[in-house]
């Protein structure tokens, strides 16, 4: 099938060598990118979807430009008869969802959302332990994150730190809130309570660097996610699933998965453009659909409406630390606890 990039910078670069590694497999062809700078890429570059359109005419259409752009350039796609893998987060707000989501409907086209760790072994095999009850009863899914992002970080682009379009959950740890949403089975729904903390420790920034959500739902387990962007360390982040009968715990970036403290084997990954390929070839599931990512807009949209307060913090060099949020973020997810619960000195 015939793909064309949106975005080939910052993460795009990503999606470049992937692109780059289809056409060499004979998977997909490369035809172009769309960005608004010039690009070192080895296909033709255009300013805008409509005129690479004309010319190359693609199937399908990688988005990963800034997330404020991906609404009018999924529909654009749309219009044009392509299919869509946009980077997460897809929309950023329910209504920006909806709309995506009936676009692509109405045309008979698919969207896809860039949560690449939802292709990976450990996701499938950490659901079909849960789904067999290998785990007994769940009572709750929590999930700790803790990097470390220097002033560079806020400088790459233009967005970077603003809030609407970034933060602790909705972008550096967006993996880490759609991957507990899916393994509590609310990822579709649109009935959730949500209960948001969200902090900031620089004044150059709009956007949270510390945040804490807790979401529940009727007949479901339980979601807390507590991460920082101001930690001492950079550890992977982890996923824990509380069971009656053990704990899973979930290193989704590294691909690695425990349960009881035993370490699982995990099938093959799955990449979300090959699946997408071969779901319109072959009717093969998709791996991260749009309507999986209700719930996480709902949370997106939340954040970008919250009151994020600054806190001090201690400046470091070219990063900022705030005292013992790295236990904190850990404790939330093995208590299913917000910060304020915890008594930690910054929740609410």
């Amino acid at each position: 099938m015939r793909v064309a990039l949106v975005g080939a910078r910052g993460h795009g670069a990503r999606h470049v060598e992937n692109l780059l590694r289809l056409g060499h497999d004979g998977t997909a062809t490369f035809v172009g990118v769309v960005d608004v700078a010039e690009v070192d890429v080895p296909v033709p570059s255009y300013p805008d979807l409509a005129s690479l359109a004309a010319e190359l005419h693609p199937e399908v259409v990688v988005i990963s430009s800034p997330p404020g752009t991906h609404r009018e350039a999924a529909l654009r796609a749309f219009e044009l008869g392509c299919d869509v893998l946009v980077e997460k987060p897809a929309a950023l707000t329910a209504a920006e969802f909806d709309e995506i989501r009936a676009a692509a409907a109405e045309r008979g086209l698919v969207c896809q959302v860039g949560f690449q760790t939802q292709g990976r072994g450990s996701y499938r095999r950490l659901c079909s332990l849960i789904g067999s009850g290998a785990l007994g009863d769940i009572s709750g899914i929590g999930a700790a994150g803790r990097w470390v992002r220097t002033d560079s970080y806020y400088e790459r682009a233009d967005w970077a730190g603003r809030q609407g379009e970034d933060g602790t959950l909705v972008n550096p740890f967006a993996h880490a809130l759609q991957n507990a949403l899916l393994l509590a089975d609310v990822e579709e729904r649109s009935d959730i309570a949500v209960e948001l903390e969200l902090f900031r420790c620089r004044d150059t920034i709009t956007a949270d660097d510390t945040a804490c959500v807790r979401v529940t739902s009727e007949g479901a387990p339980p979601v807390v996610v507590a991460a920082t962007l101001c930690a001492a360390t950079s550890l992977p982040p982890v996923v824990l699933v509380h069971g009656s009968l053990g704990q899973a715990v979930w290193w989704y970036d590294d691909d690695k998965l425990t349960v009881n403290d035993h370490r699982m084997a995990v099938p093959p990954s799955v990449d979300l453009l090959e699946n997408l390929v071969r779901h319109r070839l072959t009717g093969e599931p998709l791996v991260a659909p749009l309507a999986a990512a209700r719930a996480f807009t709902t949370v997106v949209e939340q954040c970008g409406k919250a009151d994020v307060p600054l806190l001090p913090a201690r400046r470091v060099g070219e990063r900022v630390v705030l005292d013992g949020v790295d236990e904190v973020v850990v404790r939330a997810a093995e208590k299913i606890a917000t910060f304020d619960e915890l008594g930690c000195g910054f929740g609410r």
